[in-house]
């Protein structure tokens, strides 16, 4: 399938006193504006992958619409300067002439991607079931599955039927990081996929907060004899 995507790069006006977080609400309210992205025909409002994102990597402030969230940023940005309001007005310094046209789904070929911002994989009972296995194979092997769970999620919830079985493999080590007041376990690294993904789409938990951010990595060598097959 083809995905239009549009992608805005940025600079906060004033960085010492900038906000992410309001920046995301301002974004939000202008989506909640946009009332055709969150509800169907019959005006109930439905789950969808969030269709504009805001990611914050390393130094670099990056706002990527999918879909109509492509059609919507087009549309925010094409008169204009900035974008944000007040002290979290924000400077566009970058911005996709078009909105593109990206191939998504499965593929004749294995694809590398890493995590350019932290995978938040597992929820509080998952964690617990990754704590108590044994040894680096048992853990690898579930996080395998979870990138598996993951992936699927995200194909379903743009709409994409999958013709032939999803193989991953995952490659990635786990860290704590202090998010909202308490200690999450997220993890950093590379997988390898037939499935096809536009760079800087996120998957896991939050990616409307920027985390699971993927970019594709090219000029990988297949390796395909330790890539499982999980079937939809």
């Amino acid at each position: 399938m083809i995905l239009p995507v549009f992608t805005l790069t940025l600079k906060p006006a004033n960085p010492l006193q900038f906000s992410l977080e309001e920046f995301r609400a301002f974004l939000a309210e202008k989506l909640a504006a946009y009332t055709r992205l969150c509800k169907d025909s019959a005006g109930t409002c439905i789950y969808r992958y969030p269709a504009v994102q805001c990611k914050q990597i390393k130094s670099m402030l990056m706002v990527i619409g999918i879909s109509q969230g492509a059609a919507l940023l087009r549309e925010i940005s094409e008169s204009r300067k900035e974008l944000g309001t007040g002290k979290d007005t924000c400077t566009i310094i970058g911005q996709d002439p078009e909105v593109r046209n990206e191939a998504f789904g499965i593929s004749d070929k294995i694809h590398t991607y890493e995590f350019l911002t932290p995978w938040l994989a597992l929820n509080q009972q998952n964690a617990k079931k990754f704590y108590d296995l044994k040894g680096k194979p048992e853990r690898d092997a579930f996080m395998q599955k979870i990138l598996a769970g993951n992936l699927t999620t995200l194909a379903k919830s743009l709409d994409y039927g999958f013709p032939s079985p999803l193989t991953c493999e995952s490659r990635v080590r786990f860290k704590r990081e202090r998010i909202h007041h308490e200690n999450i376990m997220v993890f950093l690294g590379t997988f390898r996929t037939n499935l096809q993904i536009p760079d800087f789409l996120g998957i896991g938990q939050s990616v409307s907060r920027g985390f699971g951010t993927i970019r594709y990595i090219a000029n990988v060598p297949e390796q395909v004899n330790e890539v499982d097959t999980f079937y939809e």
